[in-house]
């Protein structure tokens, strides 16, 4: 019996110690189905900055603006929780647009009263929404509209020490700065825009036409007008002006005139390594288009009423034949004038006809007057002749007179050492046949 107690009291120690290990798997077990409910249960964190209103989204932010400058800028409407600036990590540069929480409602609606300026850009503010809660024609409908075209001012740009400058020469580079800076200059004027379907093309070869353009350009797109800028001072024997190394392409729509700037700005294929294609959007301005479409209007109504539009080349013959019969009728007023001139000096050197003596009835002529008359009428070609006599008589008297008074001198001279000679040989007692040289 002992033995058989023994054996029963073993085969429950196996059973718990067998059992033991279970009992503690299915407390693990339960353990982990707590936790997880409790994970299941904790509730995600809600944020009401946007159905509060609190947070902005600003677009139209230059740049090159940073983001303590912008907090600097709305912290003056309210404290400022935070600013997310979005950026294109394709471009590796901002999208020009950010979100700005404010810590009350009260000064975002103060930032939105306001019209901000930043930069010397306009910018766009809107309440931030949820996420799927827009559609993108609202987004671009609502609020202000960027009429500027500001958003593609940075397409095709190209800063230093980014991927999409390697290979860059540093001419190139420093050309690129250059027309960075000057179009930052001009859109600081509220009258330039980026146009949205005219590129400006430089760096351009002096030998590259307009042609060649054309067909590098028309493989993106239907192009409408091409034109490179040329000195005319510098033209060759066909009168085309040397090219200054950039043009304009105009396209008939946006999608095409990016698709161009996106595949021909530096790239190395298109002219060569060293010297790679700036391709951006054109700056216009508003007042010189507005003259211009004024111009087309006026000459398409003169069209509609009969007048047939005329080219510049017309125009510019019909000036220059205007010019030559101008100057045409001005010669021949000219000779007239002349021959008028030379006529009333022809008639007036002729010799007028002696009045004829008038006979008075019962008398006899009046012979005097006629002499007077004739004396004081005299030959044309006398008195010239009279005067030039004049004029060389008193010009030679001087010389003639000192000639003729130095001769007198001279012989008076002469004959005073013949005198003296002659007494001397006669005072000298010589004989009296000898002959003197004077008597010979």
């Amino acid at each position: 019996q002992e033995e058989e107690d023994e054996g029963e009291g073993e085969e429950d120690g196996e059973e718990n110690e067998g059992g033991e290990p279970e009992e503690e798997q299915e407390e693990e077990g339960d353990e982990d189905s707590e936790a997880e409910d409790n994970q299941a249960t904790i509730p995600k964190r809600e944020y009401n900055d946007i159905k509060e209103g609190r947070t902005l989204f600003v677009n139209n932010i230059p740049f090159d603006a940073e983001k303590d400058d912008l907090e600097e800028v709305f912290s003056a409407f309210g404290e400022v929780r935070y600013i997310r600036m979005l950026m294109d990590h394709e471009k590796d540069r901002p999208k020009g647009s950010a979100f700005v929480q404010f810590k009350e409602k009260k000064a975002a609606d103060a930032c939105l009263a306001e019209n901000m300026n930043f930069g010397g850009r306009d910018l766009i503010l809107k309440r931030a929404v949820e996420k799927g809660t827009i559609t993108p024609t609202e987004l671009t409908s609502g609020g202000k509209k960027d009429n500027r075209n500001l958003h593609l001012a940075m397409e095709g740009v190209i800063k230093e020490g980014t991927k999409a400058a390697e290979g860059v020469s540093k001419s190139d580079m420093m050309k690129r700065k250059l027309a960075l800076e000057s179009k930052k200059k001009k859109l600081k004027n509220l009258k330039h825009f980026v146009s949205t379907d005219r590129l400006c093309v430089r760096n351009m070869p002096s030998t590259f036409n307009e042609t060649e353009l054309k067909k590098l350009m028309s493989k993106y797109g239907h192009v409408t007008q091409v034109k490179i800028m040329r000195d005319i001072k510098q033209a060759n024997s066909q009168g085309v002006g040397k090219s200054r190394g950039f043009g304009f392409v105009q396209f008939s729509k946006l999608a095409a005139a990016l698709a161009a700037l996106r595949a021909v700005n530096n790239n190395p294929d298109v002219f060569s390594a060293l010297k790679r294609p700036i391709v951006d959007f054109s700056i216009e301005n508003s007042t010189i288009l507005k003259a211009r479409d004024k111009k087309v209007s006026r000459n398409e109504g003169e069209s509609e009423k009969g007048e047939r539009k005329k080219s510049f080349k017309q125009r510019w013959q019909e000036r220059r034949q205007s010019m030559k019969e101008k100057k045409g009728k001005e010669g021949k007023k000219e000779e007239k004038t002349s021959e008028v001139k030379s006529a009333d000096n022809s008639s007036c050197k002729k010799k007028k006809p002696a009045k004829k003596a008038q006979k008075k009835p019962g008398g006899k002529p009046k012979q005097q007057t006629v002499q007077a008359e004739d004396k004081a009428t005299p030959t044309p070609a006398e008195p010239a002749a009279q005067v030039t006599k004049k004029k060389k008589t008193r010009s030679e008297r001087p010389a003639k007179k000192q000639k003729r008074e130095k001769d007198e001198v001279e012989e008076k001279q002469f004959q005073k050492l013949v005198s003296n000679y002659k007494n001397r040989l006669e005072g000298g007692g010589q004989a009296a046949g000898f002959k003197k040289w004077y008597e010979e």
